[in-house]
């Protein structure tokens, strides 16, 4: 018997995808508009030949079997790869584990500086323990956390790059969930870090999502690309959605993942003037994603390298060839290496063009000793909607905007990073369309509920 349920989805990046696949799980076909030339979002893999670049390095770990089993039903086991963790700061030269170890902190930038920091640290936990230096931010959690010289050493500027504000404007909680205490292990004996292997499509994280998109065109459903949403009209009973184009499409409910700013700029009737201006405040970084294969090879033992020296215009960079082998071509056997620019949608770097963008890209190139006369190849790929920033607007905005759309859209379910304004992992925004998509069937389920735990950190030991 063929459903007579007809919902709409706006996105087809991991929450998109995954509403639409669980839809079709429970008899449902929906219809997808996306509004780049690509499903993914920014767990996309865009290519050039043989070159593949994961634009923000995704590693597939989850404590949710459900999202674990749809990961294994989309590709086949042989496509999947284990990843072992490997991140590091570099700071005054040094390559520093990441996340932080105390024996390192304490002797591998020098005992002097091993010394100040340990004593800093220990000021600020005698602090916290006389019950003061509670505020939210931040700054005031990084001191709190790992004492004033060694937030400043490693967290402070690169904070200030990568979230393009001062630490004193954004609250702590995206910290507490991302960065983990400094382990304190006195033995030399098993590494934790040996023990974070992470699981990884051979091909890049947008092999899944391609293959989640094959699955559902294979069952009828219609997504559609290069289709931007420009008005998302509810008359209390029927969704109808407008394109760019001027062509439109009707249905029970609607689903978004579309930035939640931009989905109450869409909605009519307009929502009041006060709910508008409090969704103008949430805003969004836009990444650049600058990917350099150098002929020469550079050991490089790491995932990631962040660099908070301010020196560096570059915020993070991926070492392409300890994700996969297959992301570059298979004789190669130089460095590729993904740069990655932090910026706001309007800022000089983004709007600049690629002769611009490789000139900064140069000079970070030779600040990190890697010689730019050996590049072969430059893909860039930009990505303007990455990240939600978490500054001091955006917990009492998203929990007004969302108490108004749930009063007065009861079809309407926002989800995934961007259509809830919440700082997600892949895994977490597929749980939200979990969520939404049982609630659209009466389940008593809160998909705003997912992702709240303070205390959540990405560790993960493979289950074989």
């Amino acid at each position: 018997m063929q459903s007579s349920r007809n919902p709409l989805i706006i996105g087809a990046g991991p929450a998109g995808l995954t509403a639409g696949l669980e839809l079709v799980k429970r008899g449902v076909t929906p219809r997808i508009y996306e509004a780049s030339a690509h499903v993914g979002g920014l767990a996309r893999t865009p290519a050039d030949g043989d070159w593949r670049i994961d634009p923000g390095g995704h590693r597939f770990f989850t404590r949710s079997e459900d999202v674990a089993d749809l990961w294994r039903s989309l590709l086949p086991a042989d496509q999947w790869i284990a990843v072992p963790r490997r991140s590091a700061m570099l700071v005054r030269g040094h390559y520093v584990q990441y996340p932080l170890v105390g024996r390192h902190l304490l002797t591998q930038m020098g005992l002097h500086r091993g010394a100040r920091g340990a004593g800093s640290l220990m000021w600020h936990r005698f602090r916290r323990g006389m019950g003061s230096d509670h505020s939210g931010s931040f700054r005031d959690w990084g001191r709190r956390e790992f004492g004033r010289y060694w937030y400043d050493l490693f967290f402070d500027g690169y904070v200030r790059k990568t979230w393009l504000t001062d630490p004193e404007e954004i609250t702590s909680d995206w910290a507490n969930q991302r960065i983990k205490p400094i382990g304190w292990r006195l033995s030399r004996g098993v590494d934790p870090m040996d023990q974070d292997v992470f699981r990884y499509p051979r091909h890049g994280p947008g092999q899944l999502w391609e293959a989640a998109a094959a699955t559902l065109r294979d069952h009828g459903v219609g997504i559609a690309l290069n289709s931007p949403i420009v008005h998302a009209r509810y008359d209390g009973t029927t969704w109808m959605l407008e394109k760019q184009n001027g062509t439109t499409a009707s249905g029970d409910a609607l689903f978004s993942s579309m930035p939640l700013r931009s989905l109450v700029d869409a909605l009519e009737p307009e929502p009041p003037k006060h709910i508008k201006t409090i969704a103008a405040r949430l805003r969004h970084r836009s990444l650049i994603t600058v990917a350099v294969a150098l002929s020469k090879r550079y050991d490089i033992p790491y995932n990631w390298v962040y660099t908070p020296e301010p020196h560096l215009r570059v915020g993070r960079i991926q070492n392409y060839g300890r994700w996969s082998r297959d992301l570059s071509p298979r004789d190669w056997n130089g460095t590729f290496v993904g740069l990655e620019y932090f910026l706001l949608p309007d800022s000089d770097l983004w709007v600049a063009g690629d002769d611009g963008l490789g000139a900064v890209v140069e000079q970070d190139l030779a600040a990190l000793g890697l010689d730019a006369s050996t590049i072969e190849r430059v893909i860039v790929v930009r990505s303007q909607h990455a990240y939600p920033i978490y500054n001091s607007a955006r917990d009492r905005s998203v929990v007004r905007v969302r108490d108004y759309l749930r009063e007065h859209y009861p079809s309407l379910h926002p989800m995934g990073r961007n259509g809830m304004h919440h700082y997600d992992n892949q895994d977490h925004a597929m749980l939200s369309a979990m969520r939404s998509v049982g609630r659209y069937f009466g389940e008593n389920v809160d998909p705003w509920q997912v992702n709240s735990d303070l205390g959540y950190h990405e560790h993960g030991v493979l289950k074989r």
